[in-house]
């Protein structure tokens, strides 16, 4: 609630304490609005709501005096704004209580008394009541006294220069009850009428009279307010102006008695008081808040923590098995490197082609090396992958148990049940994936491998070479025959020998690259080993992984929603620290104000 919203009278008439009051209420406006924002209690956002209203409450001036002794001018001077010239003083010989209003209006009261409404920014602060003099209408007395003057800040009575001493305005004084009196201060109005000399002469004499009559002093201020309304808009020789016409002295007190204005400053400790309850509860329930999301926080994390070591724990039961299946693969590789040996035997790679498709269209087709590669280390595997498969799934129930038994109250209700598991013979959704899996690692690593297409290559490399066992024997033959009968049978031996030679090193080479061929394929297996277990591993990391994954997404929003909710009420308990702040530096402007013992 700034200052200038609420529309200051002009010239800073108590100054200090708007300044004061416009800041308790942008405090209030923000304490109010953190209240609705965290949807705090209808009560206290009631409670915020008429302490704002409050400070809004205008200061009441009440002005008295007889006809012509210059009240009007006098207000003019005072705000700065020629009453007159607005239109804001009906023509009427009633009292006139000015408050602000959007359109100039006149409400009539009583027959006695109107209301009087007008868009002047002064009246947003001030309400003047405005007599039509003391001597015009006696019946007014009574109401101005019972009515106004118990409320007002302040009662001004306004006496002319040239006859101060008018029988009416002293009698109404005497109608003021005493407790009332402190709030009165005497306006000798027209004193550029007078002489200085008489002027201290007229203020002697009414100070004397006021002792006597009514046994207290008054704040008396001699001003010529038509000096001090030119010095407020015609800016010509204003300071001069201003300070002949008496005002500074008179507004100096004005402002003290609003600033120091001990009922309202109590009203505004007060109105303090009850925000920095409203306050301390809001903060305590911020903290309590902020506190229970830590705590929150701090078990959620630790949820996700468990399921990764979790995570862990189960990946570490399953690498025995990873080892045995690798044992297992080594001896399945004997096995099949014997079929490898079937394959590429002396005697296929000395048989025809077409004979060997001759027997496999007599179903002797050799067995594919791939297919019981596989078979093989499905029926040698099978049975203990199917135990991890249970195993991955009692951690994965052993884990939700342990989340729903700690995230009760945090994840999900206090009172809520465990969903209940079936552990009978039928597969579950998560075995019959995992052994899925695990085939499907198990058959891309045997297809891989490729054994079937290495077993052709071999065997033609060595049946190129057989070819010429059966085309050398003829021309050995023909040489042998041709040495006997050219030279003697010497000659036909060492010829015979050495075709002989010729033709064991023709077989032994066929041997050698069939052997060659089983040993490449057998190395080929031996060295897939790694491969293999690499391939494992990853599909089972993933499989388990995968399936303490689904947790996250009950652990994940809601580790997110309390990260928020703690960020959210840290800051609300900032915003609120800061207004406690500020909140003790407006006590500390309150206490100075306020007059000692008030």
């Amino acid at each position: 609630m700034a200052r200038d919203t609420l529309h200051a009278p002009p010239f800073m008439i108590g100054d200090d304490y708007f300044e004061l009051r416009s800041r308790i209420g942008t405090d209030l406006l923000a304490l109010s609005a953190t209240l609705r924002e965290s949807g705090g209690d209808a009560e206290s956002s009631t409670i915020l709501d008429n302490l704002i209203a409050s400070l809004k409450e205008p200061f009441v001036f009440v002005v008295v005096g007889e006809v012509n002794v210059g009240k009007s001018t006098f207000l003019n001077a005072l705000f700065g704004q020629d009453f007159s010239s607005t239109g804001v003083v009906p023509t009427t010989g009633k009292i006139l209580f000015f408050r602000h209003g959007e359109e100039h209006s006149v409400v009539p009261v009583t027959p006695t008394l109107d209301e009087v409404y007008a868009p002047v920014d002064f009246l947003r602060d001030f309400h003047i009541v405005d007599t039509p003099g003391t001597n015009s209408v006696e019946n007014e007395h009574q109401l101005i006294t019972e009515r106004f003057v118990p409320i007002a800040d302040l009662v001004i009575f306004v006496f002319s220069a040239m006859n101060p001493w008018g029988a009416s305005a002293w009698q109404f004084l005497e109608k003021v009850h005493r407790e009332w009196m402190r709030h009165v201060i005497f306006v000798l109005q027209q004193s550029d009428l007078r002489s200085p000399e008489e002027i201290q002469v007229i203020t002697d004499y009414m100070g004397q009279l006021t002792r006597q009559r009514f046994g207290r002093d008054f704040p008396l201020f001699a001003v010529s307010a038509k000096k001090a309304f030119l010095a407020r808009n015609a800016g010509i020789e204003r300071e001069r102006l201003l300070q002949d016409s008496g005002f500074h002295a008179l507004e100096a007190h004005i402002s003290s008695i609003v600033r120091h204005n001990a009922a309202r400053l109590n009203k505004l400790a007060s109105t303090m008081r009850l925000a920095r309850q409203i306050l301390n509860e809001m903060r305590e329930r911020f903290v309590a808040g902020m506190h229970q999301a830590k705590r929150k926080t701090a078990v959620l994390q630790e949820l996700q923590t468990e399921r990764e070591l979790q995570v862990d724990r189960t990946l570490k039961k399953i690498l025995p098995a990873l080892d045995a299946t690798e044992r297992d693969y080594h001896e399945s590789v004997m096995r099949v490197a014997g079929l490898a040996s079937d394959a590429l035997t002396t005697r296929k790679a000395f048989q025809r082609k077409s004979t060997q498709e001759k027997e496999s269209e007599n179903g002797a087709r050799p067995q594919s090396l791939d297919h019981r590669l596989f078979q093989e280390l499905q029926h040698r595997t099978g049975d203990r992958w199917r135990q991890v498969s249970l195993v991955l799934e009692e951690d994965v129930h052993q884990f939700e148990r342990f989340l729903y038994a700690q995230g009760r109250g945090i994840l999900f209700p206090v009172d809520v049940t465990m969903p209940a598991h079936d552990y009978g013979e039928e597969e579950s959704e998560l075995r019959r994936r995992f052994g899925t899996h695990v085939d499907s690692s198990l058959r891309r690593f045997v297809i891989g491998l490729k054994l079937d297409e290495d077993i052709e290559p071999g065997l033609e490399s060595a049946r190129v070479t057989a070819r010429w066992l059966p085309r050398l024997i003829l021309p050995v033959i023909i040489v042998t025959a041709l040495c006997g009968w050219l030279d003697d049978l010497t000659s036909a031996g060492i010829a015979f020998g050495a075709g002989l030679l010729l033709l064991a090193v023709v077989y032994l080479l066929t041997q050698v690259r069939l052997s060659n061929a089983r040993n490449a394929i057998l190395d080929k297996l031996e060295e897939s080993s790694t491969t293999l277990r690499q391939m494992l591993s990853k599909q089972v990391t993933e499989d388990v992984t995968a399936s303490f994954t689904k947790f996250l997404d009950t652990l994940n929003p809601a580790q997110a929603n309390a990260a928020h909710i703690e960020r959210e009420q840290s800051a609300q308990v900032e915003r609120l620290r800061q207004l406690a702040d500020s909140f003790s530096v407006i006590d500390q402007q309150i206490r100075v104000l306020t007059p000692v013992g008030k």
